[in-house]
Order: structure tokens, then C-alpha cells, then sequence
């Protein structure tokens, strides 16, 4: 009853698995807090005049002294004392949020595409609803890579880990059981196709745990051993999104007691398809909990105890009554004090010799914008002041503020404004080609951690390349960076993606010049970014009638890159039948 509640509550379960204090030697202030606090108190009784009276007197003469209010001032006193002392020690749950979006929930969904998918006890039909299914869940991961399988009788793999719900969403549209080779339901053949998948994934992604969603309405025995074999001495996740209403007529029940049993082996999860959107959001949050749960994440622990100086700011508000000065002066002063160490201020501080960006803008401030930046001023620092704005995710403000390249350019990267993250990356480098050709070991900590910073700039840098379809260059930074820091996995994993992409487009450009067509020539400014070797190219006629267009000039020209974009297939069904029917004849050839 506890799990299925937590379950329901994820933010509650969050809390109960993972509170811990960042900060917890703290906590011992709590003992000689304790003590002063008892002392106090027995001093206050002990020599007040009070007791000096007779009893009969006292209960004559003493308005509103007992009971709860008595000594009110040292009560409240205490729970401010004992409220600071908690955010001193740093109350948290949850990890800060990657950057760059490394902390997204890699997801894998298996999904049935045999005939009894088709059937109509859920409307339209069961795979018309596990679809539909499948897109509300991508619109409330937003962002996190995902891949798509489907099987009957054999298994393949439609889609690959992927983060752009673009191309995602028409390869499911496309999925039905005609375009499945041979008929059947074998959830244990998709089996290689996962664990190829989430091996590819865990390589460029260190210390990564993957969810995955098996869709359907029955399994085997067979089934059933094979998912327990893999799932069981895997740190990845099933979780199974049963289809149909078995309150419905249908010629292909839904049959949950199975599903049921392939939970119970697998240690998964298992829930039915709804008619509301619960479903998937219990998937989700199913999907992060297991994420923040498994991954040892590399980011710091998030502060949240900044949450507390809230009831702490009310209760002050009560230190102007009367013949309460003096003790409120004590919680002021502690409270202002805590407020220099709240996570606003606990940001991490890089040095850099580059104290301002070309790109910053000058902007005319109102008076409360003015005042407001004059209070900033007097508790943090610009750095301070740049992560504030960041955690609000108002990265262009944060941009402004920040001084360190590395931070300013992550900023700059996360409001679109990939040149100036460009520019305050290489500000950070002191000289680009040292820092590449710099091969020898460091043996002293604080070389070692200059190396390293070094070496995220590089990277980050080729990432803003890219951003700028500047493919070339960037595929020739990460090349070297590969060189230079030959155990830098995502320089390797984002130096493949982009030579792919070069290798595509040049591909495309080859069948263009293929067809034939007539084209006139146009020569393309200096400042266009080259997107694939064919860009070096440059026309020398002024006038051809057969013209082999470069991939740069394809990209570049909005009206030639529509009509080149016309001639391609819109509907992947037939791409993925043919794909599916080939990969069928050549596991049958090598058996």
C-alpha cells in the first residue's frame, strides 16, 4: 500500500529515498543550541520577581503570561535558531540539472505490431492507441533520447536513441502489422536489439540507466525467461503498458495475468492503458525516479534549504513588538549571515582571466531594476548573480552577468545564441593551438584541474560549431580533441554524429548531381558555414547548365533545398518494410 502510494506521489518518494544533509556536521549546532536555549529558560524562571509573590497574587495581578505565551519571544527564538541551522546544513533530494541536458531519461519503447494489435476493444484500435500513447509521452519528456522497436514474428529496430521527436513521431505513424515480414508474437526476439541499443548508449554516456517500455497485450513463457534472464542482472528498468479492455468482447483477449508474471520475474512495473492521461504519467515519472534513483550523476547535490528562510523572513517580521529587540537582534544578525551562504552564493567559482564578453549589451535599468541590482550587488558577485538567473532559466540575463567563459558561454548556448557561446568559450582558452598539442602529463593538481576545464572548453566549443552548422570545423576540433584526450567518450560519441552528418549530406549532394536537371550556377558568399567537404568547392564559370550542387549550396538555398526535399519519400512505410524484409532474408542467409 506504501509503494503504491509513493508511486502515485513521486516528489513524496523522492523525498523519502533520497533526503540527505549536504552539510550535516551542522546539525551538532542543534546540541549547544539546546543547552543555551534550557539555561536560558531555567534563568528567566528562576530569577524572575514573579516568584517572589504569593500565589493567590500572582493569578490577581499577571494578564496573559501563561500558558503557550509565556516567554514567547524565546520559543520563536529557538525555532528561528533551529531553522538556520537546518539551512546551514543543507537539506536536499535531488541533484542540479545538467547544463546540457545529460540528466534526460534515455527511454527504449518495445512496442507489439502482430495482428492482435489491431483489435477494437480499445478505440480505434489497440495500436492506434498505443501511438497515441507513445507521442503524449514525448511531449511530457521534452527533450531525452528515445528509441523505437517493433516485432510480431521477428524484431527490428525502427528508430534509434534519439532526441529529435520530429523524425521520432513519423517512423511510429508508419508502423503496422503489413509492414512486419513474418507474422507472430516474439517479445524475446527484441531482446539483442536492446541490449545493442542501451550498450551504444551507456559507451557515450558514462554511468547511464535506461528505462524500457514493453507495449502490448500478451507474452509468452518464452517471453517471460528471457526478459527475467536479461532484466534481472541489469540496472536498466522495465516497465509494460498493457493494451486492451478485458471488459470488451475480442478474438485476441488482453491477457494481464501474464504481463502480470512477466513483472513479477523481470522486476518491473506494470500498468494498464487509460482513458485519461494518468497512464503516461505514471510512465514518466516512473522513468525519472528510476533515472535520479540508479545514475550516479556526476552534478553536485541542489541546496534547498533556501525554502526555509521563508518562515524564517515571517517570524522576524515579529521582532518590531515591543521588548522583543533584543533577542530578534541575534536571529537578524544569524539569518542575514545565513543568507551569504544560500545557494544563490553557493554556485561554483572557476577562475578566468577574461572578465567581460563582446557580445555583452548594455541595457538602460529602472529605478527598481536599478535597485534591485544594487542589492544583488551588496551580497553576490557577478558569478553568483549569473547562476541565480540561470537556475530562473533566464539564461540570456545570466549570460550578462556571469564572468567565467565556461559559464557564460553555457548560458549563451542555452538562450540559441550559439556564436557569442562561441567567442566566450575561446576566451577561455588562452591559445588554441597550445592547448591542443599539449601532451605531456601533469602531475600537479592544480595543472591537472586547468587541463580538464581546458578540456570542457574545447568541447563546448566544437558543441557551438555544430549549433552554426559549421560542420567542418567542428568535426576538425573534435578530431583533435579525440587526439589530445583520447578518454573523452562524448567528443568521440558527437565527432561520429557529426562525421555521419557529412557524410550524409555530401551522399545527398551526389544524388542531386545525379539527376540530371538543369540548375544556374550561383557562387556562395565567403561567410556561409561549411556544412560538408563539398563547401570547399568553388564555381568558377559563371554560367553551367549542368551543375553539381554542393551540400553547402543545397542547405544555403532555401528554394533549391525545397526542390531537392520534394523529390524525397515523405512516408517511411515502404523504407521500413523493404528495411524490415531485408534484415529478415540476411539473418535467414547466415543461418
Amino acid at each position: 500500500m506504501l509503494d503504491l502510494q509513493l508511486t502515485r506521489w513521486p516528489l513524496l518518494s523522492q523525498i523519502i529515498t533520497q533526503f540527505h544533509f549536504i552539510r550535516p556536521l551542522w546539525l551538532v549546532s542543534l546540541l549547544p543550541l539546546a543547552v543555551i536555549i534550557y539555561l536560558k529558560w531555567r534563568q528567566d524562571t528562576l530569577s524572575s520577581r514573579q516568584n517572589q509573590l504569593p500565589p493567590h497574587l500572582q493569578n490577581a495581578l499577571l494578564i496573559g503570561d501563561d500558558g503557550w505565551k509565556k516567554q514567547l519571544p524565546l520559543k520563536l527564538l529557538t525555532v528561528v535558531m533551529s531553522f538556520t541551522i537546518i539551512i546551514c546544513a543543507g537539506p536536499t533530494w535531488q541533484k542540479e540539472p545538467s547544463p546540457f541536458g545529460e540528466d534526460k531519461a534515455p527511454l527504449l519503447i518495445v512496442l507489439d505490431a502482430s495482428t492482435s494489435m489491431l483489435e477494437k476493444d480499445v478505440v480505434p484500435s489497440r495500436l492506434s492507441r498505443a501511438k497515441q500513447k507513445i507521442q503524449d509521452l514525448l511531449t511530457l519528456r521534452e527533450g531525452g533520447k528515445t528509441g523505437l522497436i517493433v516485432y510480431s514474428g521477428t524484431a527490428h529496430l525502427a528508430m534509434p536513441l534519439t532526441q529529435d521527436s520530429a523524425v521520432f513521431v513519423p517512423y511510429l505513424a508508419a508502423i503496422s502489422p503489413e509492414i512486419m515480414p513474418i507474422e507472430g508474437k516474439s517479445a524475446y526476439k527484441t531482446l539483442p536489439l536492446i541490449k545493442q541499443q542501451l550498450k551504444q548508449l551507456s559507451s557515450s554516456q558514462s554511468n547511464t540507466s535506461g528505462t524500457v517500455i514493453l507495449i502490448t497485450d500478451s507474452v509468452t513463457t518464452k517471453d517471460n525467461q528471457g526478459f527475467k534472464d536479461y532484466f534481472t542482472h541489469s540496472s536498466n528498468q522495465l516497465l509494460i503498458l498493457a493494451v486492451g479492455d478485458t471488459n470488451r468482447p475480442s478474438n485476441f483477449p488482453l491477457n494481464i495475468d501474464s504481463l502480470n508474471e512477466l513483472s513479477r520475474l523481470s522486476h518491473g512495473k506494470i500498468t494498464q492503458l487509460s482513458i485519461d492521461n494518468s497512464d503516461v504519467t505514471w510512465l514518466n515519472n516512473q522513468i525519472k525516479r528510476h533515472m535520479q534513483l540508479s545514475n550516479n550523476s556526476v552534478m553536485p547535490w541542489e541546496d534547498l534549504g533556501y525554502y526555509l528562510l521563508i518562515p524564517v523572513l515571517l517570524l522576524m517580521s515579529l521582532w518590531f513588538r515591543r521588548g522583543w529587540l533584543v533577542q530578534w537582534c541575534m536571529a537578524f544578525v544569524l539569518v542575514s549571515s545565513i543568507s551569504l551562504y544560500s545557494p544563490m552564493s553557493m554556485a561554483k567559482m572557476v577562475s578566468s582571466k577574461s572578465t567581460s564578453s563582446p557580445s555583452q549589451q548594455v541595457t538602460t535599468l529602472n529605478l527598481w531594476e536599478k535597485t534591485t541590482q544594487w542589492w544583488m550587488d551588496l551580497w553576490l558577485t557577478p558569478d553568483q548573480q549569473g547562476q541565480w538567473y540561470f537556475n530562473k532559466n533566464n539564461y540570456a540575463k545570466a549570460a550578462q552577468h556571469y564572468q567565467d567563459p565556461l559559464h557564460k558561454g553555457v548560458a549563451f548556448y542555452y538562450a540559441a545564441e550559439y556564436q557569442q557561446a562561441y567567442a566566450a568559450f575561446m576566451a577561455g582558452i588562452p591559445d588554441l593551438q597550445t592547448a591542443l598539442e599539449n601532451t605531456q602529463q601533469t602531475n600537479n593538481h592544480q595543472e591537472a584541474r586547468e587541463d580538464s576545464n581546458i578540456e570542457v572548453l574545447l568541447f563546448n566549443t566544437a558543441n557551438s560549431l555544430a549549433r552554426q552548422r559549421e560542420y567542418i570545423a567542428a568535426r576538425d576540433l573534435l578530431s583533435s580533441i579525440v587526439k589530445r584526450y583520447p578518454n573523452n567518450k562524448p567528443a568521440k560519441h558527437n565527432l561520429n554524429l557529426i562525421q555521419n552528418m557529412i557524410d550524409e549530406i555530401n551522399r545527398l549532394s551526389e544524388s542531386q548531381a545525379n539527376t540530371g536537371e538543369l540548375e544556374q550556377s550561383q557562387e556562395l558568399p565567403e561567410n556561409e558555414p561549411q556544412t560538408a567537404d563539398g563547401a570547399d568547392e568553388q564555381v568558377l564559370q559563371s554560367k553551367i547548365k549542368k551543375q553539381t550542387l554542393s551540400a553547402e549550396q543545397i542547405l544555403a538555398n532555401e528554394k533549391i533545398a525545397d526542390k531537392w526535399l520534394r523529390r524525397v519519400e515523405a512516408d517511411p512505410k515502404y523504407f521500413l518494410q523493404n528495411k524490415f524484409h531485408l534484415q529478415t532474408l540476411s539473418k535467414k542467409g547466415n543461418e
